[in-house]
Parts: C-alpha cells; sequence; structure tokens
C-alpha cells in the first residue's frame, strides 16, 4: 500500500504582489490612533518606543516586527511606505519658550519625545527647530525646551501652537529665530548601498505641500531659515511670506473680528458655550497678535481712530462674554484662569494710549456696569477673604453706574452674605 504526503506549502511574504505588500506595511506602521491606555509599541528597528508612563501620545496600535527582520528587502519597502505615508517632523524648541502650554491649548498630537527617542529615528521629512535670535532673551523661566516627532497631518496644529507663543511671551515673532530643513531623510539614505533613494519623492510639489502649513498660520516672523533638499525659489518664496504682516487692511481685520465675534454669539445662542468661548478666545487672541505686530502701527495709520475704536469694542464685548462662560466654571483651575485672564485683557483694553496714542476706548455705560459686575462675581467665585472688600466695592461702583438693576442688587446681597460668613 503506497503512502501518499501533499508536499508542505510555505508561505513567503514576498511571493505577495508589491501591492498587497505596502497595504500590509500602512497597517502595520502608518495607522495612528490615540489611546485611552498605555500601549505597548514595538517598533524597535525604529527606536520609536514612546517613553515610559505616556499614554496620551499617538501611537500605533499594534507593531508585527517579526516580518520586517525577514529580509533586507523587505526591511527597504517597509521604510519606503512608512516615510513616504507618514511623513514623520521632527521639532526641537529652545528654553524658555512656553510650547508646551501652546502644545496643549491646540492638542497638538506627539508621537513621542525625548531626545533619545527622538535622535534615533532618522526618516524625517521636515526638521523644525525653535529659538530666540539672541541667546541672552529672557523667556519664562520654568519653560523647558522640547524635542518631540509629530506627523506632518498635525503640522497645522503645531504652527498654531507656535503663533500663540506671542499670547505668552509678548513680541515672540519679532523675537524668535526658526530654522526650516526640507528632506533631510536624504543625508541619511543617500549614504546606504539598499535604502530607499526618495528622490522621486521629494518634487517640487511635495515641498510645496510640506512647508504649506508655514505659510498658512504663520506672519510677521522674518527670521526664518529654510534649508535642505528644497527649490531655491520655493525657499525664497516662503521666508517672504512668513515675513509679511498677517493684515494690511484695516477694514478687512474689523470684518474678521466682527464675523468672528458674531459667529461666537450665533453659537452660545445655540448653547454650545464651549465652542462659542473658544471662537472668542480666537478672535481675541488675533487681535493681541496683530496689536503686538509690526504690523500694528501701519493699520492704525490707515484706519485711524474710527478703526481703532471698532475694533476695540469687538474685543471688549468678546473679552465680557468669555468671562461670562468661564465663570459659570468656578470655582475651578480651568475656569478661574481663563476668566481672570479675560477680565485682565478688559482692564487692559480701557487703558489710556492702549490701541493708539491719545486715544482711550470708552464702553458703553452698560458695558461698564458688566465689567465692574463681573470682576465682583468673580472675586466672590474666587473664594479669597483678602478679595472680599474689593467684591463690594466693584459691585457697588456697578449700582452707581446702573442703580437699582435686579441683577446687580441679587450679586451685591450674595457678596454681603459671603463677607459675613467670614
Amino acid at each position: 500500500m503506497t503512502n501518499t504526503t501533499t508536499p508542505t506549502q510555505h508561505f513567503r511574504f514576498r511571493d505577495l504582489p508589491a501591492e498587497l505588500r505596502n497595504k500590509i506595511y500602512r497597517v502595520m506602521l502608518c495607522e495612528f490612533t490615540t489611546a485611552d491606555e498605555p500601549i505597548q509599541c514595538s517598533l524597535s528597528f525604529l527606536a520609536l518606543t514612546p517613553p515610559p508612563g505616556i499614554s496620551t501620545f499617538d501611537v500605533p496600535r499594534h507593531a508585527v516586527t517579526a516580518i520586517l527582520r525577514t529580509s533586507k528587502q523587505t526591511y527597504q519597502e517597509a521604510y519606503d511606505v512608512m516615510v513616504r505615508t507618514n511623513r514623520f517632523v521632527r521639532i526641537t524648541v529652545d528654553e524658555g519658550i512656553p510650547i508646551c502650554e501652546t502644545f496643549a491649548g491646540q492638542g497638538v498630537p506627539i508621537l513621542c519625545m525625548g531626545g533619545g527617542f527622538v535622535q534615533g529615528f532618522k526618516g524625517y521629512v521636515l526638521d523644525v527647530h525653535l529659538g530666540f535670535k539672541h541667546p541672552d532673551t529672557l523667556g519664562k523661566e520654568d519653560c523647558d525646551g522640547l524635542v518631540c516627532m509629530v506627523l506632518h497631518r498635525d503640522l497645522d496644529k503645531v504652527c498654531k501652537a507656535i503663533d500663540d507663543v506671542n499670547a505668552h511671551l509678548q513680541g515672540f515673532s519679532n523675537m524668535s529665530k526658526m530654522s526650516v530643513t526640507v528632506a533631510p531623510v536624504l543625508d541619511t539614505v543617500r549614504d546606504k548601498t539598499l535604502s530607499p533613494t526618495f528622490d522621486d519623492f521629494f518634487a517640487k510639489s511635495t515641498q510645496q505641500a510640506l512647508l504649506k502649513p508655514f505659510t498658512a498660520y504663520l506672519h510677521g516672523y522674518q527670521s526664518v531659515e529654510i534649508n535642505g533638499h528644497v527649490d531655491r525659489a520655493l525657499a525664497a518664496d516662503v521666508r517672504e511670506q512668513l515675513a509679511q504682516d498677517r493684515y494690511s487692511n484695516p477694514a478687512a481685520l474689523l470684518a474678521k473680528a466682527t464675523a468672528e465675534k458674531e459667529q461666537g454669539t450665533r453659537l452660545f445662542q445655540q448653547r454650545a458655550t464651549e465652542e462659542a468661548a473658544g471662537c472668542w478666545l480666537d478672535a481675541a487672541l488675533d487681535i493681541d497678535n496683530t496689536r503686538e505686530s509690526t504690523a500694528w502701527p501701519k493699520l492704525v495709520r490707515r484706519g485711524g481712530q474710527d478703526f481703532v475704536s471698532q475694533l476695540a469694542h469687538v474685543y471688549f464685548v468678546m473679552q465680557l462674554n468669555i468671562v461670562h462662560i468661564y465663570l459659570q466654571e468656578m470655582p475651578g483651575f480651568v475656569g478661574e484662569r481663563l476668566a481672570e485672564n479675560a477680565l485682565n485683557m478688559a482692564v487692559r483694553s480701557i487703558r489710556q494710549d492702549y490701541w493708539m496714542n491719545e486715544y482711550k476706548y470708552r464702553p458703553p455705560v452698560t458695558l461698564f456696569a458688566k465689567l465692574l459686575f463681573r470682576n465682583a462675581t468673580f472675586y466672590r467665585l474666587k473664594g479669597d477673604p483678602r478679595k472680599a472688600s474689593q467684591a463690594l466695592m466693584y459691585i457697588e461702583k456697578a449700582l452707581q453706574v446702573q442703580p437699582g438693576d435686579a441683577t446687580l442688587v441679587r450679586e451685591r446681597e450674595k457678596i454681603l452674605e459671603w463677607k459675613e460668613g467670614l
């Protein structure tokens, strides 16, 4: 009796069509999602493992690296697909720049951070460094530097976060220095015989796409270098765009601010309070940044006092609206901090010469009463006994402006009750 057996068929990954292999690489190496819990990531061949304890950064949910060790050809293919698809960007920020605060504010997804992790990987399409023009420039003493890796798809948030630094560090765009290196990965792979060249990938159209977030979100940054494997004319054009003022037309700035104020009002009326607050916060910050920029004197000359008075009014109303929303979240750290900042900015905006020389914005009586009322309410909700007398002073001044107002009378009663209980 003859015993027949069927020969064992061994699966060979490289027998798969190239298109299917590339899809597998994308699933393994290019699908990112925010994890709610710490995830083990073992992309050891890239040194991409995030620091221990970090669970909020974007990391691949699954990374099957064994297949990448089967052959050099497979590694080459995987690396090529990963770099082209993910478009990794390295961000380095010097000490003294409050970038962590603005990254958090914009919700920038960070793939990994820390010099050891980030420096170990070389497959970057962009390398961005942000610092000061002069080493002795003073920033916030408690601001550490940052080295991190992000995906290019999130570079718009990074650029917004960079611009938001102006709100924390006055005149930052004028004192900062930025360098952007295009396609540093080419310097790494060209020296290796068995590596993807990427020469066809970094065409001028790709260079334009890589640099687009900078020109879309950053203005008034005059100390910028664009280096690396980049078209010289394109680099010069990007530098020129980054150096330009955000606004040159007073009417355009006023129209934009007014539209954003009204959009926030519509959202608030629809009970989308967080969205409304975000709209007003962004619009007010845009005005703050413009007022601190080199464009502001030119805007004032072109628009005159009529432009300034209208913009100051829009700004003042938005700050009062922001206070109103965040008073509802007190007591609480976030509500307190945002309400206090908006109050401070509203008060500052009615000072002499704040908007232009020999000019002072004077809000209507009803709005001035609201400012006094919300200052008083803020101190009561904060609960600091040392501020009780000041809270009473503010509410009584508000009642002098608007005698008999029912809302003001009720707030005065609450403050008196608070004082009596101290």
